[in-house]
């Protein structure tokens, strides 16, 4: 009863605490321990991905380097140095724990308030007690995030609960606290995170925010999604049995505009699905095998060939396997790009809606020649989609190791407008007499 009565109290006076002291920046590079392959290395590293950890300290938040190690622990002292940068051992007040990554692989961030151990660098991981920071596990989303620390800490740490080998995820951690003292609230309670009202746009995360109960301080977090593109379709020119027409999609919230003066290969207005990104085509697949670095990202990479890296890989050579394309609204769709494995298999198009697929097209494929692939396409006529899935009847299969897997090298749909695509119509000869 005490305790309600003195946060009462303390609110009411507008607190007797100083809110908080100025934040300054407490992770460097060189300070820094990277556990990898059962041991651990203080400053710069190689990550096992081409790159080292100097990246991940450079300041850019957009800079994103290779790391191929799942698991794998970026640990940051989180105590004060003296005046010749020694280290005191005493524990700081953790603020802020910013990321910025590109969203394709998942990560979680920790603190401990445990001194460092004298044989920290001969473990595989760091072997102190861990607590999850609120709000940041498991996360995967794109681009530069924020997160609410507000720990008195010995050292926090970011880990690579997933890795994409030779594939570039994380570009920067950046940790920021202060030295506490008697007159420094730390926050010992908070209110409920709610959301802030118009903060979130079509492509920008929203701002949550709480306050401190005891001293009133308020903190902020980007964690609302974005709101996305509210496209209407503006058909300016019809299509016709011969001939596409044009139109324009305009967001009603941004005026953010695309415009199709011709059909568009689709892929060029997005890329690669990840949790936050808003673009207007999503590219997905159903699996992929993560250790051969390889991916989605190599349906939609302008290289149609057969060489190594140039091809997605699936995680099994059952027909349940996919290729996804969602688009943001609904299009024609005009045409359809690819290039396969050079043997006999089966591709079976399906218009997607976000829950259920229509057949749309089947193309037996037959080696020709003797290269390992194989380019096609086909088009469509009054066909409307808002997305499209791709299944591979492939008894053969490509090699991986010792097993065969379902693979393919490209894949790009072209579309226009609703409306603008060619019309559906049969075409008959009237013979006069």
């Amino acid at each position: 009863m005490k305790k309600t009565i003195l946060i009462t109290f303390l609110l009411a006076a507008g607190s007797a605490f100083a809110a908080s002291s100025e934040a300054v920046k407490l992770s460097s590079l060189g300070r820094s321990i990277f556990f990898r392959d059962n041991k651990g290395i203080r400053g710069s590293a190689g990550t096992n991905g081409g790159t080292y950890t100097d990246q991940f300290f450079n300041g850019s938040f957009t800079d994103y380097g290779y790391q191929n190690t799942a698991g794998a622990e970026i640990v940051i002292p989180t105590t004060g140095l003296d005046d010749d940068d020694h280290d005191t051992g005493v524990p700081w007040f953790v603020t802020e724990f910013k990321v910025g990554h590109d969203g394709n692989t998942k990560y979680s961030l920790y603190y401990t308030t445990e001194p460092e151990p004298a044989n920290i660098l001969s473990n595989a991981k760091d072997p102190r007690t861990w607590t999850p920071i609120d709000g940041a596990t498991g996360i995967q989303a794109g681009g530069k995030k924020t997160y609410n620390a507000n720990v008195v800490a010995t050292a926090v740490k970011y880990v690579f609960d997933t890795a994409i080998s030779w594939t570039a995820s994380l570009a920067e951690v950046e940790v920021w606290g202060y030295e506490p003292d008697d007159d420094t609230c730390l926050h010992p309670s908070y209110t409920d995170w709610e959301e802030v009202s118009g903060s979130a746009t079509c492509t920008a995360f929203g701002v949550k925010r709480r306050k401190c109960t005891v001293c009133g301080e308020v903190f902020e977090q980007d964690d609302a999604p974005p709101l996305g593109h509210d496209w209407e379709t503006h058909l300016d020119t019809p299509g016709t049995s011969s001939s596409y027409g044009s139109g324009t999609l305009v967001c009603s919230r941004c005026g953010e505009s695309i415009v199709f003066n011709v059909p568009l290969d689709l892929k060029t207005l997005g890329g690669v699905a990840i949790p936050g990104k808003v673009q207007f085509t999503d590219v997905s697949v159903s699996s992929f095998i993560a250790d051969s670095g390889v991916g989605a990202k190599d349906l939609i990479d302008d290289d149609w060939s057969w060489e190594w890296g140039a091809y997605w890989i699936a995680a099994s050579k059952s027909e349940s396997e996919y290729i996804q394309f969602d688009f943001d609204t609904e299009i024609d769709l005009t045409k359809i790009e690819w290039s396969a494995p050079n043997h006999a298999l089966t591709l079976k198009f399906y218009t997607w809606d976000g829950e259920s697929e229509e057949p749309l097209a089947e193309i037996p494929v037959t080696a020709v020649g003797s290269a390992g692939y194989q380019r096609g396409s086909m088009e469509f006529r009054g066909v409307s989609a808002k997305g499209i899935r791709l299944h591979i009847v492939d008894p053969t299969g490509e090699r991986y190791g010792n097993t065969r897997f379902v693979a393919f090298s490209e894949l790009h749909p072209y579309g226009t407008v609703k409306g603008a695509g060619k019309l559906d119509v049969l075409r008959t000869r009237i013979l006069l007499y």
